[in-house]
């Protein structure tokens, strides 16, 4: 997940809803309305999105909730610093 560097903070935990969402789903399921402004408010599914070389109706029909993103993003941080002793 290297292109998820901007996610994690300087020790490698991580610290955006970004990283959860790409936790909860593979592939490019969501977008952002504001790229620039990545917060909930701004999250969008996407409507295509690739699977075997083929661009399909995106298969995820409806976003998560708010609060499913934020227990999704404590679980890996707590996962990481049960990991490295936090």
């Amino acid at each position: 997940m290297s292109i998820f560097v901007e996610c994690l903070d300087e020790n490698g935990r991580p610290k955006t809803i970004e990283f959860a969402l790409a936790n909860m789903h593979s592939g490019g399921w969501y977008t952002w309305s504001d790229s620039k402004n990545k917060i909930y408010a701004n999250l969008r599914l996407a409507e295509k999105v690739g699977v075997n070389g083929n661009i399909v109706d995106n298969p995820i029909t409806e976003l998560p909730t708010e609060a499913e993103v934020n227990a999704k993003l404590k679980e890996l941080q707590d996962a990481w610093d049960a990991a490295n002793g936090g």
